[in-house]
């Protein structure tokens, strides 16, 4: 396989894996491959807030394999919310409260849990 075909084939698992919540309700689990979530993983969530005013939450349960990944962007805001992700075990990311913000998480194991890699609160 050429470099190109592998970037490219990463590139669609990406879009495969991507999920674009408008946060129609307050709040979403995000899927980290367990049976609950039936083996699937969201690895970006991009996040597009309505004009409710209501405060927005993204769980995130425990990840299933040492080194997933997974990024939170708050894309575009409707009003004053805060969108807030809440992690089962580990760091809570940064609470985003404008568009442009958003969270890169690594999973660690069920000790250390969830890692915020980087942010940008806005």
């Amino acid at each position: 396989m050429s470099a190109g075909n592998w970037f490219n084939t990463e590139r669609m698992a990406y879009d495969l894996r991507t999920v674009n919540w408008t946060a129609d309700e307050a709040a979403y689990t995000a899927r980290t491959g367990r049976v609950a979530d039936n083996f699937v993983i969201d690895r970006v969530i991009r996040v597009t807030t309505t004009a409710s005013g209501e405060d927005k939450t993204i769980t995130v349960p425990n990840g299933t394999y040492y080194g997933q990944k997974l990024l939170v962007i708050l894309e575009v805001l409707g009003d004053n919310e805060t969108l807030d992700v809440s992690t089962t075990t580990g760091d809570d990311a940064t609470q985003m409260t404008g568009a442009g913000g958003y969270s890169d998480l690594m999973w660690m194991g069920s000790t250390i849990g969830w890692v915020e890699l980087s942010n940008e609160a806005t």
